[in-house]
């Protein structure tokens, strides 16, 4: 298996990433949409958010609480992962014909321990929610643990948070957060800053922001810095084309059947 940054500059063609394991087509963030998009999307990287709970587990939750996802309520940091294992990750989750077809079927929140262990020949795209220092070491601890450092890319929308991700895993693959991708945008487009984009190994930009469109902005900056771009937002055949027509280094899509 290639190192991150070795397979990201020897692609052939768009990386093809699973936003959330394919939440358009499997309940989110569980290890039935990472292991359905891998066996049956050929996908090569799987995109996931990570969250600390009571009892300080890692697990792969997108919300600070588990209301939108299951059939429970409270916030995670409130709730032990014992207590959170006991809901159904499957509950709320509506297939294309509408109908719940993952509830009652033994579907969890996992923990991210068990990605590791279950998925060790699958790149990951990973960020860290939240702005917990707690929730930095303890995965650190875990991909230290099962030598995964060179298959992820790591980050947090949080600055703060992304800089202790730069500290505590030297040896992965980081991309910008927020405040970061907002600098990136204003003035990556004029080739300015290259030595602190160097950091960075990727850049990972939606296609619109609140409705306007940004992609080709970012696309230009990061022609003209040299940086792989990752895509997220493009969640149809047409969208998914054009990104791969203008080269992009990867696109994260909730529909992995797409590809």
């Amino acid at each position: 298996m290639l190192s991150i940054l070795d397979f990201i500059n020897n692609r052939k063609s768009s990386i093809r990433i699973a936003h959330r394991g394919g939440m358009a087509l499997y309940p989110e963030n569980t290890l039935e949409a990472f292991h359905f998009s891998v066996d049956n999307h050929n996908i090569e990287m799987l995109e996931m958010d990570l969250q600390i709970t009571k009892d300080d587990k890692v697990i792969v939750l997108h919300d600070d609480s588990i209301d939108r996802t299951t059939n429970g309520k409270g916030n995670v940091i409130d709730l032990s992962y014992e207590e959170i294992s006991e809901f159904d990750a499957g509950y709320n989750f509506m297939d294309k014909k509408g109908e719940c077809s993952f509830r009652d079927q033994g579907v969890i929140i996992p923990l991210f321990e068990e990605v590791l262990k279950q998925l060790p020949n699958t790149y990951l795209n990973i960020e860290l929610k939240g702005n917990n220092p707690q929730l930095v070491e303890k995965v650190q601890l875990l991909i230290t643990n099962y030598n995964a450092e060179d298959k992820i890319l790591i980050g947090s929308a949080n600055y703060f948070q992304n800089k202790r991700v730069h500290k505590h895993l030297p040896n992965c693959g980081y991309y910008l957060s927020r405040p970061d991708l907002y600098l990136f945008l204003l003035v990556g487009y004029f080739g300015l800053l290259k030595k602190y984009w160097d950091k960075f190994l990727t850049v990972e930009a939606p296609i619109e922001y609140h409705g306007i469109p940004v992609y080709q902005t970012y696309l230009q900056a990061a022609k003209k810095l040299g940086k792989p771009l990752f895509i997220w937002g493009a969640n149809d055949k047409d969208s998914i084309q054009k990104l791969i027509n203008d080269g992009v280094a990867g696109i994260m899509t909730d529909r992995p059947d797409l590809f």
